[in-house]
């Protein structure tokens, strides 16, 4: 019998046979294991996928992989915003910008929602430690005049599910810019204000 030990070759010329049913057993627990993780993954509902196979851009044979980034000027910072309708058909939109001053962070002045779910990364921008904020951020969840306000000065994850109202956010603090990034699944972003449609 031969196994794997670090990388390296092991050769059993003497097991016994308690060794044999042992070494059975435990292959027969690793594999009841497994085969519990297929049935779970083979009931889990796929994401939907309609990214575009062609990949021709007419120039080269994978040139449309490749996609600018439509960069917008807004005040002293500038942004994109990159969903499906860019992005080949990849399912998701990403907001990418930074904060670059006290005061009002993003285009949102009062609570919103979405039909999708969200996340807002907030992250340092210091390439050697993007774990330094340089920054303190008050996040608000929640309707028109019932927001919670959380405060945060570390890099943070807000996880908004659909239908949670969420935002103004506002920088308190800001000693240096930091990356505020959204990412929402779905293949076209959309929001609503409090009675607005």
């Amino acid at each position: 019998m031969v196994s794997m030990n670090n990388g390296k070759m092991k050769e059993w010329n003497h097991s016994t046979r308690r060794g044999f049913v042992k070494t059975v057993a435990a292959g027969g627990a690793v594999m009841a294991v497994a085969g519990t993780l297929m049935d779970w993954t083979a009931h889990a509902l796929p994401a939907p996928q309609n990214v575009s196979t062609d990949t021709s851009d007419g120039k080269t044979k994978y040139g449309k992989c490749l996609v600018e980034l439509p960069i917008h000027k807004m005040g002293d910072m500038s942004m994109f915003s990159a969903g499906a309708d860019i992005l080949n058909g990849f399912p998701c939109n990403i907001i990418y910008a930074f904060g670059v001053k006290a005061g009002p962070l993003g285009l949102s002045t009062e609570p919103h929602v979405h039909d999708h779910d969200e996340v807002i990364y907030f992250i340092g921008s210091e390439p050697k430690d993007i774990g330094d904020l340089g920054a303190e951020v008050n996040f608000m969840i929640g309707p028109k005049g019932q927001e919670e306000d959380h405060v945060f000065s570390v890099p943070t994850a807000v996880v908004i599910p659909k239908g949670v109202w969420h935002c103004p956010m506002v920088t308190l603090k800001f000693e240096k810019p930091f990356l505020c990034m959204a990412v929402s699944l779905t293949t076209k972003y959309e929001f609503h204000y409090s009675g607005k449609e």
